[in-house]
Parts: C-alpha cells; structure tokens; sequence
C-alpha cells in the first residue's frame, strides 16, 4: 500500500478522532486554539461512554450511529447554551494576533512528526512487531465482530462468558470505527490512528499548555512546533514499545489538560468569567485521558499538584484563626487522600517483571538528557530544557513550573534506579514501574521547559543586540527563520533521533527475520480465507504471529493473544497435539473445543519492544510442532516455512 493510497483512511481518523469533539467543543463554547487542542479528549470521552450506552442497550458499534448520537447531543447543548448566554461564565477571547504563529506551530510539528512516520513505518499497512499488538488489533476485530465497544465488554476477547471486567478502551472505540469505515484494514486504520495522534494531537495539546504559560509569546508559539518532534521517547518511541496504544493517546492528550488546569490555577480569581467553562472542558478531557489510560490522568494530578500547593499555601496563611486551622487540615487530607489513592490504583503494577537497571544518579542522568539504557543522548533539546529550568529560577518566574518538571524527573528516577522494590511500587505502580512508560512521561515537561530555554535565548541575543533587532524587523524576522531552521536541523539530524528511528523500522519491519511476523507468515494468513471455512477454529503458538491472523481475516483462533482463557481444552491441545493418535484425550479435547486447523509458524519469536524479557513460549506450545510427521495433520498450504495444516487425526 501506497501513502498516498493511506490519504483515505487518515482523513477518516482525523474525522473521528476530531469530528465529534469539535462538534461538541463548539456547542459547548470552545473555540479556535483551545477547540482544537481539546476535541480530540471530548470525542475519546463521548465515544467510550457512547460505546458503554450502545453495547448495554444493543446498538451496533459503527459510524452512522455514533454520527446520529453526536448531533442529538451538540444540538441542544448548543440552544440551551445560547438561552444562558450571559448568564453563565464566557470562554476565552479567541487569539489574534496569535493565531498565525499557532497555525505554523501546528504545521511544522505535524510534517516534521509525519515524515518521522513515513520513515519508521515504512508502509502505510505495516503491524508493530510486538506483543500487545496482538491485544490490540484482535481487540478491534472483536469489536467489529461483536458490534460492542464497551469497555465491560472488550475483554471477551480473551476471557470466558461471565467474565467480563472493566477495561478502559478509549483507543479501541476510535481505532475501531476508523476500522468500521470498509475503507481500511485493521493495520491500516491502526496507523490512521497513530499518525493523526502523534502528528495532530499532540502538537495542539503541546500548544495550548504553552499557551498557558506564555500568553503572548510568537517565538514560544514556533518553538513548541519544533520541540514537539525533538525528543526521541514521545511520540516516536511509544509507538515502537510495547506497543502501548491507549498510554500514547492519553499521553498525547495530557498536555491539552494541563494547559486547562494551570489556566484555571494561574487564574487571578477562580470566580472570574470563564473559569466554570474550562471546569467543564477538563473533566472532559481528564475522562477521555481516564478512558485511554488511566494513569495519564493520574500523572495530570501529580503535574499540577505544584501549582496547587503554590496557590493554596500563601492563601491559606493569609487566613486567621479557626480558618486557617480548618483550611490546612482540608489540605493536609486531601494530599493524604491523594496519596492513598495513587498507591492504591499503583497496585496494578505490583506484580510486573520490569526491574531498575541503574542506580539513582545514573537515573537522573538519563532524566536530565533523555539517554536511556545507555543510548545516544537527545543532547540540543534536554540543554534547552536545562536553560528553562535556570533562567526560570533566576528570574522567580513560574516556580511551581520546575517542580511539575521536577516531578517527572523523580517519577523517572525511582522506575529506573531506585533501590527498593517497594519504593517503586509505591511511586510508579500506577505506571507498572516501567522506566520506558516514564520517560514517555519526561518529554510532557521537558518540551514545555526547552520551550522556556529557546525563549531565554532568544530574550538574550535581542538584549545583546539592541536596536538593531527591534521586534517585527526585518532583522529580526531573518535571524528568527534562520534560529528556527537550526533548531529544527539540530534536533532531527542527530543520533538520539536516528537510533530511535531505527528502532521503529525494526519494529514495523515484514522481513523475513521479522522479530513476530514474517512478510511470509503474513502471506499465508491472508490467504487463509481461500481454505478455511469462515466459521472455523485454528490453534497456534501465540508467541509467534499466530494471533494476528484474526485481525487480518476474522478467523477465530484458539490463542488470540498470549493471555487467553477462552477454552479450557487448549492447554492439552498446545502441549499433546501431536500425540492424538496416542492419546484419545487428546482428541477429545480437539473434537470439544472445535478445533479444525492449525498455523505451525516454527518457535521463533523476538518482542520488537525490546522488552528484556526472558519467555518461554516454546514449552508450552510443542504439540503443535511436527504435525505431518506425526500423522495427525495434513498440509493445507504453505509460505516459506510457515506452515497451515487440517487436523485429520480426529476426523
């Protein structure tokens, strides 16, 4: 597939990825910058409270519908909006002057970002090679299939009837109606998604948290644009780790919430015009954060705590008597509160295998310049980012800034060197104390902060040379292009970006010593429809590709992730397959769960994540292995070395 054939579909994941929020935004007040930076959390939020509605009442999950419920929502809201005007808080002025700067912001992030994309995934159609794609893609068929994007109903994927817990599938309700459309497969509508949310999304949240902490400020507004594409962990790296779909669209929404939540704490008055208004626009963006992931919205609490504590302390001591009393003792619970249930959701993390692998100040080396695991780096935007911190210190301007971005450097620190197993737990459960998620997390702050850093020094080369670079000259304007264009050239052109890069080929790779599957393996699953009646059942090892061949074509597989308890006869049959002539048990088990075929992709299997993790996915699959050899299957066709064979052993 062609990129320009994948035209189509990013249309269509910018139209669901953008469409309802703006809809909604609009009807609710939300207009230009502000708009566009926070649509794409409304309609995450809408469309996972939608797709619970819908698959409670039975209404199939697909575009028609979700078009209908939009416009039986955004329309009253928009008259009754329009009776209370002036009766209820305005929302901002829209920008002016600004708004140009934005724009060109938006669009160098958005192309540099893009063709950071075209680059690490090579075709429009390309699946990460990674673990929990499998989850992910086959989540998507599953939706299609079953006509439900709830999140009480996803998990049937993988889980028996009767077992259906909650799990946030705010990527999946997107994904899959781009997924719906028929004019993309599922790989394709999966990168549709991807790009639109790292080259869309995320510049306009980075802008709109700039906005709040530099109103005014052209050079900030052409800076974000460039720094948004200049660190290696976000947004490039989480889509090569993992690969960790919901977590990159929350973080990708986080910087939209922060800028409504530090403009609501910088507020000169919490009873000002306009402040009830962006109470409403955060919720909603912290729901469609919650509904991605939920630790995206748990780390928009620990970012704006600081600005928190910067407004409550001096208010607070300003009171006298009773009140003072009474004020600290609601602060004091509420950090207590606060606490309590970071690390009572961080139990999720409790169990996970990944470890520290340095000490505390190899950490926050890595923090400070992004070199993680010993890797190049990112050397031009982390010293922008350390110009912020001092000339934020040195001119005592926006100190609770350093201590959000102080944050996140000991959120980062304590994943990756911290010295007790249960200091981990308790500081970054909640992110599984995965030093990758976390320095994800790092480039939240540090754009904004190298932000502050290209300001500073640009605020001093015009100090420097006086009148003859006077704002809006044509000096000025000339030596601007051309810092930019440096800037820009800086931040790709080097080593940090190019490791990252190569990273991301090789986990969108179809070689044929692809680390999951194979441009081969893929071969043979495609054209599985051509032998295999639709309604079949087909076992695999998991760990090697197998899974994918739901996504790819909607056949049923016993596994479809590594993770699976959906028959209770698959254990006997992925360990004793090859034994049925043997053994009547064996078949019995086949003949129970319905089993007909099975995809022998050999044992090897490498995740692309880059995991470290030691896996034993061979043990418990070798009944599979050998079938021909064995009498009990026969071979149906074949790719390479890939291999779908029929059952014919309990025939």
């Amino acid at each position: 597939m062609s990129w320009l054939e994948f035209v189509p579909s990013l249309a269509v994941a910018v139209a669901v990825l953008f469409g309802p929020g703006l809809a909604l935004g609009l009807s609710i007040g939300a207009r230009r910058l502000t708009l566009w930076a926070i649509a794409p959390a409304i309609t995450v939020a809408f469309l996972s409270l939608l797709a619970i509605v819908y698959g409670g009442i039975g209404i199939s999950w697909s575009l028609l519908p979700v078009a209908a419920a939009v416009i039986v929502i955004a329309v009253p809201i928009a008259i009754v909006r329009q009776l209370l005007r002036g009766r209820i808080g305005r929302p901002d002025r829209p920008e002016s002057v600004l708004s140009g700067w934005t724009v060109a912001g938006l669009g160098l992030a958005a192309v540099v970002i893009g063709a950071q994309l075209v680059v690490g995934l090579q075709a429009p159609d390309r699946i990460s090679q990674t673990f929990d794609a499998y989850f992910h893609l086959n989540g998507i068929r599953y939706i299609l299939d079953t006509g439900s994007a709830s999140s009480f109903d996803i998990q049937g994927l993988v889980l028996p009837e009767g077992q259906r817990p909650f799990y946030p599938a705010g990527w999946h309700a997107v994904a899959s109606l781009v997924a719906s459309s028929g004019i993309a497969s599922i790989p394709v509508a999966v990168n549709a998604v991807s790009v639109v949310i790292a080259a869309l999304v995320w510049p306009a949240g980075c802008l709109l948290l700039m906005r709040s902490l530099m109103p005014r400020s052209r050079t900030a507004a052409l800076a974000t644009g460039v720094l948004a594409a200049a660190f290696p962990a976000f947004p490039i790296m989480m889509l090569t780790f993992g690969v960790l779909y919901p977590y990159f669209l929350a973080l990708a929404m986080l910087p939209a919430a922060l800028g409504l939540g530090f403009a609501i704490g910088q507020a000169r008055s919490l009873h000002g015009s306009g402040t009830l208004f962006r109470c409403v626009l955060l919720v909603l963006a912290l729901l469609g954060i919650a509904f991605a992931q939920p630790a995206g919205a748990f780390a928009w609490a620990a970012f704006v705590l600081p600005l928190v504590l910067w407004r409550a302390v001096p208010a607070i001591t300003r009171l006298g008597g009773v009140r003072r009393i009474v004020w600290w003792a609601v602060l004091g619970l509420g950090l207590v509160a606060f606490a309590g249930l970071w690390i009572w959701f961080g139990r999720i993390g409790a169990n996970t295998p990944w470890i520290a692998y340095t000490n505390l100040l190899g950490a926050l080396g890595e923090a400070l310049f992004h070199g993680f695991k010993a890797s190049f780096p990112s050397i031009v935007p982390c010293v922008l980012a350390l110009i912020g911190v001092v000339d934020l210190i040195r001119r005592r301007e926006k100190l609770w800034f350093v201590a959000t971005w102080a944050v996140s450097i000991v959120l980062f620190v304590v994943a990756a060197g911290g010295p007790s197993w249960k200091l981990r737990a308790w500081v970054d459960g909640i992110f599984y104390r995965d030093p990758p998620r976390l320095s994800a997390l790092l480039v939240i702050t540090a754009v904004p902060m190298a932000v502050f850093g290209v300001v500073a020094l640009w605020r001093f080369v015009q100090r420097r040379a006086g009148s003859r670079l006077a704002p809006g000259s044509a000096t000025a304007r000339a030596l601007a292009a051309a810092s930019l264009a440096v800037l820009l050239i800086a931040t790709q052109a080097n080593p940090a970006m190019w490791t990252q890069l190569g990273l991301t080929i090789r986990a969108y790779t179809d070689a044929a010593d692809a680390p999951i599957l194979s441009g081969s393996e893929r071969k043979l699953i495609e054209r599985m429809p051509e032998h295999i009646p639709a309604d079949a059942l087909v076992a695999g090892n998991p760990w090697t590709g197998t899974p994918f061949a739901y996504a790819l074509t909607g056949i049923r597989m016993m596994s479809p992730h590594f993770n699976s308890y959906l028959y209770p006869e698959a254990k006997i049959i992925n360990e004793r397959l090859n034994e049925a002539l043997e053994d009547p048990a064996v078949c019995d088990a086949v003949r129970s769960a319905g089993v007909t075929y099975v995809l022998d992709f050999g044992g090897y299997f490498k995740d692309a994540g880059e995991t470290g993790l030691e896996i034993d996915g061979t043990t418990p699959y070798l009944g599979l292995r050998d079938l021909a050899e064995a009498g009990v299957g026969e071979e149906v066709d074949r790719e390479g070395d890939a291999v779908l064979y029929r059952i014919t052993a309990c025939d």
